[in-house]
């Protein structure tokens, strides 16, 4: 059995500098690798294709009822744009919302389907992450949907790690959410040919990955 997240195929060592025609036969690899993973769609983006909007940063702050390490998002010290903005390309990827399914913004989230929505987008960027670290782009970083806590840890009384000197429990695919990063999701859904209703709640989930 092959635990390797990434074929042994795409196994190769970080090299000094990313070929184009590797990068692109890479990308439509990780857009294959998302659809087989649960993923409706997925499409390659460029870092310009990063739609960022203060205002979402504003909503998520006041949407602080549950709290978590990734939400709302506090990097005092980095500034996310300015880092996506140092990628070439990306993957947006999206799953299947199914019937009503609603933002629930910072959560909790309480119904067990919709939690599953919603996990799935930190699984995919999980995947998507570590296959693209195996084929060389060691610095992919993803983003998912939502607040992790709600997903993860909505029985925690406090996210864990933002009790002094505790990691998270679930280190591996807990990570900050688009919205958190203040990113334009639906925007961009709708931009990828996704959803024409602006008002329509699509999980949406995002890995750079050169």
């Amino acid at each position: 059995m092959n635990n390797n997240p990434a074929n042994q195929d795409h196994v190769r060592p970080i090299p000094p500098q990313t070929n184009p025609d590797q990068l692109a036969k890479d990308l439509s690899i990780l857009c294959g690798k998302a659809r087989e993973s649960g993923a409706s769609d997925a499409v390659v983006i460029s870092a310009g294709d990063v739609i960022f909007r203060p205002e979402i940063r504003e909503k998520v702050s006041r949407q602080d009822a549950f709290p978590s390490i990734h939400w709302p998002l506090d990097y005092p010290k980095d500034n996310i744009e300015e880092a996506i903005r140092a990628y070439r390309k990306g993957i947006l990827f999206c799953v299947a919302a199914g019937e009503n399914l609603p933002d629930y913004g910072g959560g909790p989230i309480d119904n067990p389907l919709h939690r599953n929505r919603y996990l799935l987008v930190y699984e995919i960027a999980s995947i998507l992450e570590s296959a693209s670290f195996y084929m060389g782009h060691h610095l992919a970083m993803g983003f998912a949907v939502g607040n992790c806590r709600s997903v993860f840890c909505p029985d925690e009384k406090r996210c864990v790690p933002m009790l002094k000197g505790k990691p998270c429990i679930h280190p591996n695919i807990g990570r900050p959410s688009m919205e958190a990063a203040g990113m334009d999701a639906l925007c961009m859904a709708e931009n990828a040919g996704w959803i024409t209703d602006e008002s329509r709640f699509l999980p949406v989930g995002l890995v750079m990955v050169d």
